[in-house]
């Protein structure tokens, strides 16, 4: 009995070692196939605006976002656009219709197909039809929505609009998560979001059922750090792989990572009210702008990372910028203009955010420049949203520094400054500008439309709308090993681009 009882242990002791072994090997399997997982770690400066993709104001949140949404379009590498959800489109003679047609097999994050009537819906709910307002001021000339058949739609306007297309980047969304929008983020992108906590971060996972190229990596992990040296230390320190936005002086502590760099179709620029009583004045805008020194504000503030400006629009966009006449600094022209204006000592506030050190950076570079003809500059730093809220959206200043994102057509770049512009925070009028940024609209002759935008930018230089200063490099940092970054002249990283070598 003793003997059948110490055998009954024995087997007892054999069954669990054999778990505990058996559990062993799966667990190194297990963390085997957790290593092979393909996974980019990285930051943002601020958290989304919102999941809903009508929604999303700020180009970070499109910046990663547009790897989740799609629309009947979306932007191509050389600055303009490609298919997407549509595989072709049409124009009318008359500029007033625009045939889209579908392309099939096209899956949502949640696993349905598709169809005709998710487009329908998402491009009324763009246009307000089916919500209190449009998502976006462009879309206030869609006059209706037509469905052909089971793949061509048609958006017809009120009336011409060669900008319109560019539009139609918007993400088209399933008509039946129209409920959970600011909850649940379902799109047709190569990558869809697993996880999402405010103010923490975003996990994107690769979606094995894209209709088109599908992502080389398996997952994005995006957290948010609105520090930006916290950002940088982070990212020295290995604990991310890649990080945009880098600080052009202190890319030479970046020996061990790759770091490349392009231009963003970005206009930095000293933003001056115009209902600043000092600034409604051309003449103290003109000396403003003759003390600023271009080159040394590039060399001083951004390592020599970045392209002068002289109007609202940057370079990258080829076709449309009007060359560069040659900024020259004239102190003595700019005390007698400030003396014949009565602002000998003119004194401004300066409000910046903290967001990015290119501001604070810039704010102290303009505020040293400036004191040459006896001008005193305050400067005052606040958190984004704060930013956002009272200067963007408040006008609650007299001035600013602050990068303003390009776009695929030049029609929302130039429109900031026209009088009925509600994000018009310069409170800059001009008649002039204004027609003619209202003719460019519906001209669609694109030889013609051209034209019309030099004639607006060479207002906006001649004018001094403001001092514009130069568009700044991106510089991206990435571990070695990661390779296929894509500049686009629009805020989006290209997530499914990225490979790792091993």
């Amino acid at each position: 009995m003793k003997r059948v009882k110490l055998f009954g242990k024995l087997i007892l002791i054999f069954t669990m070692m054999t778990l505990i072994l058996t559990v062993s090997v799966f667990g190194k399997n297990a963390k085997k196939s957790v290593s092979n997982e393909k996974v980019i770690k990285t930051l943002m400066g601020v958290d989304l605006d919102s999941l809903n993709p009508y929604k999303m104001v700020s180009s970070a949140s499109e910046e990663i976002m547009m790897n989740v949404y799609e629309g009947l379009v979306m932007p191509s590498e050389d600055g303009g656009i490609k298919p997407a959800i549509a595989e072709s489109y049409s124009v009318s003679e008359d500029g007033l219709t625009y045939k889209f047609k579908i392309r099939k097999g096209i899956k949502f994050h949640n696993g349905n197909p598709l169809d005709i009537k998710d487009v329908e819906y998402s491009l009324n709910r763009m246009a307000g039809k089916d919500v209190d307002k449009v998502s976006s001021s462009a879309f206030i000339n869609i006059d209706k929505i037509i469905v052909d058949n089971e793949d061509e739609v048609n958006i017809v306007l009120t009336k011409p609009d060669s900008s319109f297309i560019y539009h139609m980047i918007e993400g088209i969304i399933p008509d039946e998560n129209k409920e959970n929008l600011e909850k649940i983020a379902i799109g047709t992108g190569p990558f869809k979001v697993s996880e999402y906590e405010k103010e923490y971060g975003i996990v994107l996972e690769k979606f094995d059922d894209y209709w088109g190229e599908k992502a080389k990596i398996d997952k994005v992990d995006i957290k948010i750090a609105p520090d930006s040296g916290m950002r940088f230390l982070k990212f020295l320190s290995g604990e991310i792989d890649i990080l945009t936005h880098i600080d052009a002086k202190r890319v030479n502590e970046l020996k061990d990572h790759t770091v490349v760099s392009g231009p963003q179709n970005l206009v930095f620029l000293l933003a001056l009210n115009h209902k600043f009583t000092p600034f409604s004045d051309k003449r103290v805008r003109e000396a403003i702008n003759l003390v600023v020194d271009k080159e040394k504000l590039i060399t001083t503030a951004l390592d020599g990372y970045g392209v002068p400006l002289e109007t609202n629009m940057s370079p990258a966009m080829k076709e449309v910028c009007i060359d560069n006449i040659g900024h020259k600094t004239d102190i003595e022209k700019a005390k007698a203009l400030l003396k014949e204006a009565g602002q000998e000592n003119l004194k401004f506030t300066l409000r910046t955010s903290t967001l990015s050190s290119i501001y604070t950076n810039s704010a102290q570079v303009l505020k040293e420049q400036l004191k040459e003809v006896g001008i005193t500059v305050e400067i005052e730093t606040m958190e984004w949203a704060t930013w956002l809220d009272e200067v963007y959206t408040g006008k609650k200043h007299e001035a600013t520094v602050i990068g303003l994102s390009g776009k695929l057509d030049p029609e929302p770049i130039l429109i900031r400054y026209t009088t009925p512009y509600a994000k018009n925070f310069f409170n800059y009028s001009n008649k002039e500008y204004d027609d003619l940024i209202e003719k460019a609209k519906i001209t669609n002759n694109d030889a013609e439309r051209i034209l019309i935008y030099k004639k607006a930018q060479e207002i906006l230089r001649d004018d001094n709308a403001a001092v514009y200063l130069v568009d700044p490099d991106m510089l991206v940092g990435m571990k070695k090993g990661i390779k296929g970054y894509v500049f686009y002249p629009l805020a989006y990283m290209n997530f499914a681009k990225l490979t790792i070598e091993d």
